[in-house]
């Protein structure tokens, strides 16, 4: 498999339709299409009546992909506040449209963590491949122009700098 093939087998984007439900206590229900993809089953019984809308609402459908540690901007030892390992990416989706926050998507959605208080989110692989563009064509700027120049001056200061224990030459 290339790596292309590997990462929707990780997904297990093909299976038996699924459906999450929520049910409230006096048996009105809500459900909707839950993919293959997603990590965890949100539905749930027993719901209050008037907690069934919120409930609705807080249905959170998602995927992490933490095979890389740490965020982009610094060592971070890869762990949250709590200790846990801080996912790189997570494909998320908010079925529900929330009357209060119209402005967040129905559809799936990736957030990239850059750092500990930064993400960028992209809301179709255009805007991810656009993303990849910016990032690599970055990389290959510091890899081919910054980096030489950065050991170069590094070199040099090795090379000619004093320390104060060190006299005059």
């Amino acid at each position: 498999m290339n790596g292309h093939e590997d990462a929707v087998a990780a997904l297990r984007t093909t299976g038996t339709p699924r459906t999450w439900r929520l049910t409230a206590t006096n048996g009105v229900t809500v459900s909707g299409y839950l993919p293959p993809w997603v990590f965890e089953d949100p539905s749930a019984s027993d719901v209050a009546p008037a907690r069934l809308p919120v409930a609705a609402v807080d249905v959170e459908l998602f995927h992490y992909f933490d095979g890389v540690p740490g965020s982009l901007t610094g060592s971070d030892h890869g762990t949250d506040i709590d200790g846990y390992a801080t996912p790189f990416g997570a494909i998320t989706c908010h079925p529900c449209v929330d009357r209060e926050s119209p402005e967040r998507p129905v559809h799936p959605v990736l957030t990239i963590q850059v750092s500990d208080t930064e993400e960028t989110i992209c809301h179709d692989p255009d805007e991810l491949a656009a993303l990849i563009t910016r990032l690599r064509t970055r990389i290959d700027y510091l890899d081919q122009h910054v980096r030489p120049a950065f050991t170069a001056i590094h070199d040099d200061w090795e090379s000619h700098h004093r320390t104060a224990a060190q006299p005059f030459s």
